[in-house]
């Protein structure tokens, strides 16, 4: 009887202890599987992200803004070019520029027989969100190449108008190829549970819930998975462990054996998707059965216990050797990732420096050009006060001090005159603070207008203005100065070769926008080459960096408005500066 009894406790306990250790072993996995995830859902993220602000960073291009509407065949293929090189700069799989109703006009494989120009996308969810204003993100499989692909998009505005649409397309599939080693399937479904990512191949454009045949239908109407079948993939949930954490059991098609995972679950809010992991639980299957084959032979009850005790002891320091090494990999990749922001962080402030002391330079510039000039204005008086001192010392010699008190009120005159003239100088190379004031545009107008007195008089320039002596706006005076500054310069050279030779000032108040317009009767700007007047480094004149330009244009950006160019029918350019007043 003792020997049946100690069978019965042998047993039991060996049933026990299976299924504790099974269940532990489930734990201890479904902890080392939600590391991965984590780590896969930390890459897909960082690929995404990588992404996310192009679009809107690229829409500000006034290459794609003049595209829009166009017909002209060299306007387009430039467009093309440029999309071109920003697909291969970036690793896009395709960059393409919409209209407003949909069709597209340049794209980045506009050389390729899948080329999207002239299709209509307009059916398409990330173009009905930008198009509305909103930046939007889709994934879909592609109309035209079949492949899959994510979507983002971001409007394009024309004067506050949307007038298009920019779209940068990326391929997801490098995901799948760079994770399918890993030993684990991984899967990302949409917000309809459809999986359209997948490590294993025969899982992609599965289902992994039920889907109601009416919301089936809208999906295959959407050309979203371009007539996939869809099915359901063959999942039971066999035991819920915890939250998001399940074991489950898949057969791949009719007549294959059942396998059992380990299925762990972490949304994205951000995208609408969910990413799975199935870890394999065969390995701790296999484990098991050899353990209760050893404990079920064991001779002595004490040597079992203690054979199960160190491999399950082994067993944790492998564990935790692995979650350590994993951690450590995590808190690495976390600095590492800290140090990229820090990086991006001295970029954007080196840039920004970069940008104040370019501006400052254009001054240092300009004030070299006019040298001559600011030469011949202080030049003038101070022959006067030498004329004047000579004078003064022989009246006083003869004892006149009437007479010599008048060349010396002459030369405190002259004086003040010169001391004028500095201050303007000095005023006008002092460095932006970036602080906003209420400015005088009549006051800003003379300044600027100042600086040039003896070019105008020698060239016999004539120069109108038409400005209300109450017109104001808040905004950073010295900026608003150099602006104004670089353009009246720019006329007068521009008047050098024709004899007729006219500046026309005209500030008011349009809608809360303060328009100051300056025109001029030169030679205007050639027909090619208006386009591009505003790009860093393009001069028509013989000499010079071709940055004055650029810089007021950026000048104008970051004081929020902006600046435009035109031809005048009767000859000549006009320049007009658009400052919000509110």
């Amino acid at each position: 009887m003792l020997l049946p009894g100690l069978l019965i406790i042998l047993i039991v306990g060996l049933i026990w202890g299976y299924r504790a250790i099974s269940h532990q072993a489930l734990l201890e996995l479904a902890d080392q599987s939600r590391n991965h995830l984590t780590l896969f859902v930390s890459n897909l993220n960082g690929v995404l992200a990588k992404y996310e602000h192009l679009p809107r960073l690229i829409s500000t291009n006034r290459r794609l803004v003049n595209t829009l509407g166009q017909t002209d065949i060299d306007q387009i293929n430039q467009t093309n070019r440029y999309l071109e090189t920003v697909a291969t700069t970036s690793g896009a799989s395709d960059v393409y520029l919409m209209n407003a109703d949909g069709r597209t006009v340049a794209a980045s494989n506009w050389n390729l027989d899948r080329s999207f120009i002239g299709k209509n996308f307009s059916f398409r969810p990330y173009f009905q969100s930008a198009i509305n204003g909103n930046a939007g993100r889709y994934f879909a499989l592609g109309t035209t190449s079949l492949q899959r692909g994510y979507y983002f998009s971001y409007p394009i505005y024309r004067l506050d108008e949307i007038s298009g649409v920019i779209v940068i397309k990326i391929n997801l599939a490098d995901i799948e190829t760079a994770w399918s080693d890993r030993g684990n399937h991984f899967i990302v479904t949409d917000e309809d549970g459809i999986a359209f990512l997948s490590t294993h191949t025969d899982w992609t454009y599965k289902t992994l819930y039920p889907i109601d045949p009416a919301r089936l239908d809208e999906i295959q109407l959407s050309r979203r998975y371009a007539g996939q079948d869809l099915t359901p993939l063959n999942i039971d949930e066999t035991e819920k462990l915890e939250e998001n954490v399940n074991r489950v059991s898949i057969t791949d098609g009719k007549g294959a054996r059942a396998k059992d995972y380990l299925h762990l679950k972490l949304d994205i809010p951000s995208a609408g998707w969910s990413v799975h992991l199935f870890s394999n639980t065969q390995a701790i299957q296999g484990t098991l059965v050899l353990r209760a084959t050893l404990a079920g032979f064991g001779v002595l009850i004490l040597l079992l216990l203690v054979t199960l005790y160190l491999v399950n002891r082994q067993r944790r320091l492998a564990l935790q050797g692995s979650t350590e090494l994993l951690e450590q990999r995590v808190q690495r990749r976390t600095r590492e990732l800290e140090n990229e922001v820090e990086e991006r962080k001295k970029a954007e402030q080196t840039l920004r420096d970069t940008q104040a002391e370019l501006i400052q330079a254009a001054k240092l510039a300009g004030l070299g050009q006019m040298s001559a000039g600011i030469s011949h204005e202080l030049n003038q008086p101070l022959t006067a006060i030498r004329n004047y001192s000579e004078n003064a010392r022989r009246l006083l010699e003869r004892k006149q001090v009437e007479a010599a008190t008048g060349n010396l009120d002459e030369i405190s005159e002259l004086t003040g005159r010169m001391a004028s003239i500095i201050s303007q100088l000095r005023g006008f190379s002092r460095k932006s603070s970036g602080e906003h004031s209420q400015v005088s545009i009549a006051q800003s107008i003379d300044q600027a207008l100042s600086m040039f007195r003896r070019e105008i008089e020698s060239s016999q320039i004539d120069v109108q203005a038409r400005t209300d002596p109450e017109l104001s706006v808040i905004t950073d005076p010295l900026l608003l100065n150099q602006v104004l500054v670089n353009l009246f310069s720019n006329s007068i050279q521009a008047m050098a070769s024709v004899k007729t030779r006219h500046i026309n000032i005209d500030a008011h108040n349009h809608d809360q926008v303060i328009v100051i317009s300056i025109s001029d009767t030169g030679p205007g700007i050639p027909p090619n080459v208006i386009e591009n007047i505003f790009d860093p480094f393009f001069t028509t004149k013989e000499v010079g960096l071709g940055l004055g330009l650029s810089i007021s244009y950026r000048i104008m950006e970051n004081l929020g408005g902006k600046i435009e160019v035109a031809n005048i029918a009767t000859g000549g350019a006009r320049f007009e500066l658009y400052l919000p007043n509110e």
